[in-house]
């Protein structure tokens, strides 16, 4: 397979030649929660649990006995900090390549807390360098070359590039924007055809990206049939799994009646936790599977970073309360750049969760006239706004041409920014 550029990194780059907004890549420019930040500090300067409990409870006159608190004050932060390196060090070496085992413990309570069902810490869960290479290790691990994968579009590409890699076949199903509705639906028979041609595994992306969609309870019923009655696998990505709006909430189909068997999660703290450059992710997979996942994981990239593996801890056991502030923050911003889109002559469905808008630019008299890459590079360079051509999330169809995406995880000052320039396209 040649190696190209993914186009999203191609907008961001493009997106810092020229100045502009980048609303193209799913990253935000504001900081990671402090709990997960101090987490990581302590690990690294610790180095053990005992020497990261000191650190966490004491304070500098403890830390640093006998100095003067005022020549204290003076004294460089780099200097204070030195002195406070533990000794012995284990979080800053190898751990077990599938995981700290507080971190797999600490994966198995979030789920059991949020979901009802807990996967073995043992035998289930797997530790990886963020959810994209979750996803790769899951495909390695349970597919086998000739496959075939059904994959829902829109979608995101790093699942056609992964399929590629491992010499899989994917089939494609659609969603469809029901635009006087403003939602998102699937053709259930489409994918029934698909399911009923062969498949060995089903992507399932909830919340969608880039759509918005969060799939029902009943569409994840009807999934969970479809996956019995032809023996398929579904593999979850749900790392936008606390980001719902509007009364919608993310349901787990690995809680339904016989799905944990044939169900693999994916999922990370890069969304949740502001950190997508951490790259901790992990993998939920039924036994049977673990350990060809782990397999493949452990000769790729051997394992996440082990300091920013205990800072993961911390963020898994918060309190449930920080994921309402989270959707209150994201819902501020989807309700800042909706509008301004739609001034500036896009359509689009509000989201029901995720952080991007998939917004059909056709009505934009500047830029409605041209292909989706032609209108994202005009945004970029004329009105200072990176979005992402609409055809890069599909393999076939029309509905290719009509849409730019624009992620909303930014600041809100920088999603006002965006929203001052996005006026100089108003019709």
């Amino acid at each position: 397979m040649d190696t190209i550029e993914s186009v999203i990194r191609r907008m961001t780059r493009l997106a810092v030649e020229h100045d502009a907004v980048n609303l193209s890549q799913g990253f935000t420019d504001e900081p990671p929660l402090f709990d997960l930040v101090w987490a990581a500090v302590v690990a690294l300067l610790g180095g053990d649990d005992d020497q990261m409990d000191r650190l966490g409870t004491s304070t500098l006159r403890e830390l640093v006995p006998g100095a003067e608190p005022t020549a204290l004050l003076d004294r460089p932060l780099k200097e204070v900090l030195a002195g406070l390196q533990g000794r012995p060090d284990r979080l800053n070496q190898y751990s077990f390549p599938f995981g700290l085992t507080e971190l797999r413990e600490a994966i198995a309570d979030y789920t059991e807390r949020l979901y009802g069902w807990r996967p073995d810490p043992q035998t289930e869960v797997t530790v990886t360098l963020g959810a994209t290479e979750a996803l790769a290790s899951v495909l390695a691990g349970v597919c086998a070359a000739g496959d075939r994968v059904i994959v829902p579009q829109p979608y995101h590409e790093m699942y056609p590039s992964q399929a590629a890699i491992f010499r899989l076949e994917p089939e494609y199903v659609t969603l469809v924007e029901q635009a006087s509705a403003g939602v998102w639906e699937l053709d259930r028979d489409e994918w029934a055809g698909a399911a009923a041609r062969g498949a060995r595994a089903l992507i399932l992306n909830t919340p969608h990206n880039p759509t918005g969609k969060v799939f029902s309870a009943d569409d994840l019923a009807w999934i969970a049939d479809l996956a019995a009655r032809h023996d398929l696998l579904v593999i979850t990505d749900e790392i936008y799994e606390h980001i719902v709006f509007d009364g919608h909430r993310h349901e787990s189909l690995a809680a339904l009646p016989g799905m944990r068997a044939r169900t693999l999660v994916v999922n990370s703290i890069s969304k949740t936790g502001n950190a997508t450059g951490w790259r901790v992710g992990w993998v939920i997979a039924p036994a049977a599977h673990t350990r060809s996942i782990r397999a493949f994981h452990d000769t790729m990239v051997i394992q996440a970073p082990t300091p920013l593996q205990r800072a993961a801890v911390a963020l898994l056991r918060l309190d449930p309360g920080v994921y309402d502030g989270l959707r209150t923050a994201y819902a501020r911003k989807r309700d800042t750049l909706v509008p301004a889109l739609r001034r500036a002559g896009f359509e689009v469905s509000p989201p029901e969760g995720a952080y991007y808008l998939f917004a059909r630019y056709r009505g934009v008299p500047a830029i409605g006239d041209r292909s989706p890459m032609a209108a994202a590079l005009h945004l970029i360079e004329e009105v200072g706004v990176a979005s992402v051509p609409g055809d890069t999330f599909y393999a076939t169809g029309t509905a290719r041409d009509q849409y730019l995406r624009f992620a909303f995880c930014r600041s809100l000052p920088t999603l006002e920014e965006a929203a001052h320039r996005l006026a100089t396209l108003d019709p």
